[in-house]
């Protein structure tokens, strides 16, 4: 069986999970790493990917967009006022006073607003603001900060995200592992009573494989917001609970034969 089979199966093959339960350890890891990155692929990469797109990148961002940013005694000035958004995400650049104004976020969404002393990370919805957090310069920002430095750490920015990238495709997998877990928990007495032992291994693949296509059509459609997510979601469970009570019931089947 190729990998590519092994992933085809694993959506749309229930008949056979009791082969694929026969590969090597390895491969089920592989097949676990692989699905972790496509969704921080899906996720992750391509949001903030399309974000960072939408600036320009960040050289012609830090050179030519944001104007001419100087930061001396405390203090971040800024020549002119920069304004972008992307899928709800806004990032202001205003720094007439040492905050940013809530009257100043005008429009849905989360800000990163940088005044002249402080950013602060806020969500707006209607005529209600709030400020989750507000991180003052004097504690990161080196006297002499200016565009030239901010170009000079564009290697360190790419590198937190993928940091980022990383630390969301681990938090995936404790997400998901832990459902698996969960459902082989639920089903391991009815596999027990159709006559199929399967080790905690085994268990644990037979329902990560299961959840396979559920995964993919919640987080796809998480990514592209075709329907809202808890309807999503609840496909998604639908579907990997159908699939692994079918996988059982094939294995049941040829336990008879």
């Amino acid at each position: 069986m190729t990998f590519s089979e092994q992933i085809v199966y694993a959506m749309f093959k229930p008949a056979k999970y009791k082969e694929m339960l026969s590969l090597k350890k390895s491969r089920a890891v592989l097949f676990v790493i692989t699905m972790m990155l496509v969704l921080g692929i899906v996720n992750f990469v391509i949001p903030v990917g399309a974000f960072i797109t939408s600036l320009g990148g960040f050289g012609d961002l830090f050179e030519n967009k944001i104007g001419n940013i100087t930061y001396q005694d405390g203090t971040l000035n800024d020549d002119r006022k920069y304004d972008i958004s992307y899928d709800g995400i806004h990032f202001l650049i205003d720094t007439e006073d040492e905050l940013v104004a809530d009257e100043k976020l005008k429009k849905d969404g989360v800000y990163i607003a940088l005044g002249s002393k402080a950013v602060k990370l806020s969500a707006v919805s209607g005529d209600s603001y709030v400020t989750y957090k507000t991180i003052y310069y004097s504690g990161f920002l080196p006297d002499g900060f200016s565009n030239q430095s901010l170009i000079n750490n564009i290697p360190f920015i790419y590198g937190y995200l993928f940091f980022v990238f990383i630390f969301s495709c681990v938090g995936y997998f404790i997400k998901y592992a832990a459902f698996a877990v969960l459902l082989g928990i639920m089903l391991d007495p009815t596999a027990q009573r159709l006559g199929i032992n399967l080790g905690r291994g085994q268990m644990f693949m037979l329902c990560f494989y299961g959840e396979t296509l559920g995964i993919i059509i919640s987080n796809f459609n998480a990514a592209l917001g075709l329907l809202p997510s808890l309807v999503g979601s609840f496909i998604g469970i639908f579907v990997t609970t159908r699939m692994i009570t079918t996988a059982l019931a094939y294995m049941h089947q040829g336990n008879k034969l």
